[in-house]
C-alpha cells in the first residue's frame, strides 16, 4: 500500500518507517457516479445519435454515404448474433492488449533509467525526440514488409506507437516528486531505494497512468489501421472490406463494436489507477472542495 507524504516520520537506528493511513472512499469519486452525471452523459448520447437520425432523415447529409443509427444498430446486432464481429474483435484485442502491455512496459522501464541516470537522459534525449517525431502510422506498410501480414507487424506498430508516450510521461512524473521531502528522507537516513519507492514512484503514478491511457487509445488506433494496411485479419480487416463494397451500415455497424470495447477497456484502466492513487484523491480532496 502506499502511504502518504504527510504521515509523521519515526527516526530510528535503521531505516525510516511511516505509519500507514487508512481512509473511506473519496467523496468526489462517489460524485462522478451520481445521477446527474449519468443524465448528462445520456443526454449528451441522445443528442448525437439522435441529431444525427434526424439529419439523415430529413435528407441533410446522404445516408448512403453517412449511414444512420436506424441502419448501422441493426447491421451491428446482426453482426453480433451471427458471430461474425467477435472472432474479429477478438483478434483486435490479442494484438491490442500484447502491443499496449509491451509497449507500457518498455516505456516505464526507459523513463525511469532516463530519470535516475542522467548521463542516460542527455545521450538518448536527441534520439528519443527524433524517433517520436516519425509518423510510425506512415512506418506500418514497412513493419507489414519486415514482419509479415500476421499479427507480429501490428503488435510492432503498436510498441512503436505508445513506446514514446509512456516513457516521456513516466520520465515527467518522476521529475514531479518534492525535493525538500526527498532531501528530508536522505538526511533522516534513507536509501535510494526507499527513496525511490516511497517518494518518486507515488508522485510519478499520476502522470504514469496518463501516459497509459494514452498509450491504450494508440494501441487500438494502430491495430485497426495496421490491420486495414495488411489484409483481411481482425476488425480492421472487416472494415476495410466492407469499405471496399460500399456497405457503409455494417462499417459503422463495426466502429460501434470497437468504440464499446475501448470504452470497457477505458473504464477498467480508470478503475485500476482510482485504486492505485486513492491516496492522492485523499489528499486533494480538500484543495479541490475549496476551488
Amino acid at each position: 500500500m502506499v502511504v502518504s507524504l504527510n504521515d509523521p516520520v519515526e527516526v530510528g537506528a535503521g531505516p525510516i518507517k511511516m505509519a500507514s493511513i487508512t481512509s473511506p472512499r473519496p467523496r468526489r469519486a462517489r460524485e462522478s457516479n451520481s445521477w446527474p452525471v449519468r443524465l448528462l452523459q445520456l443526454g449528451v448520447l441522445i443528442l448525437i445519435f439522435g441529431g444525427w437520425q434526424l439529419a439523415a432523415t430529413l435528407n441533410w447529409i446522404s445516408p448512403a454515404f453517412t449511414s444512420s443509427p436506424s441502419r448501422f444498430f441493426p447491421a451491428f446486432w446482426h453482426g453480433m448474433t451471427s458471430n461474425t464481429l467477435p472472432p474479429l474483435m477478438g483478434t483486435t484485442l490479442f494484438e491490442t492488449f500484447v502491443g499496449f502491455a509491451v509497449g507500457s512496459a518498455l516505456g516505464i522501464v526507459m523513463g525511469i533509467l532516463m530519470a535516475e541516470f542522467k548521463v542516460l537522459n542527455l545521450a538518448l534525449r536527441p534520439f528519443m525526440t527524433g524517433f517520436n517525431a516519425l509518423p510510425r502510422i506512415a512506418l506500418a506498410p514497412l513493419f507489414v514488409l519486415w514482419f509479415g501480414l500476421g499479427s507480429m507487424s501490428r503488435i510492432v506498430l503498436i510498441v512503436s506507437l505508445g513506446f514514446f508516450i509512456v516513457t516521456f510521461n513516466t520520465y515527467a512524473g518522476m521529475q514531479s516528486c518534492d525535493r525538500d521531502r526527498l532531501l528530508l528522507a536522505k538526511v533522516l537516513g534513507a536509501t535510494r531505494w526507499e527513496r525511490f519507492t516511497k517518494f518518486v514512484l507515488p508522485s510519478a503514478l499520476p502522470s504514469i497512468f496518463t501516459g497509459l491511457q494514452l498509450n491504450l487509445s494508440y494501441a487500438f488506433l494502430g491495430a485497426v489501421v495496421g490491420e486495414m494496411l495488411s489484409g483481411s485479419q481482425g476488425l480492421g480487416g472487416y472494415l476495410a472490406l466492407q469499405m471496399g463494397s460500399f456497405d457503409i451500415d455494417a462499417f459503422f455497424g463495426a466502429l460501434v463494436l470497437l468504440v464499446i470495447v475501448a470504452l470497457v477497456c477505458s473504464m477498467g484502466m480508470r478503475l485500476i489507477e482510482s485504486r492505485l492513487l486513492r491516496w492522492r484523491a485523499i489528499e486533494l480532496r480538500g484543495v479541490q472542495g475549496a476551488a
